[in-house]
């Protein structure tokens, strides 16, 4: 193989804190005289409405913590 190795990628991890739901539809409220329902839509605050964390890094052979 020639030229540089490519980087190895660690598996993401689900979002402790929304299990990998990121995203929320909350209502503001009752309907309007026209019947809609108005929903804001939230993000969450750990992951930032991804679903995903990044891995831990690794900790080095030999290293201490």
């Amino acid at each position: 193989m020639t030229g540089p190795t490519p980087a190895t990628t660690t598996p993401a991890r689900i979002c402790q804190n929304c299990d990998g739901f990121a995203t929320a539809a909350v209502s503001s409220g009752p309907r309007d005289p026209h019947g809609h329902l108005h929903t804001l839509t939230v993000d969450c605050p750990a992951c930032h409405g991804t679903g995903t964390v990044p891995a831990p890094v690794a900790q080095l052979a030999g290293g201490r913590a």
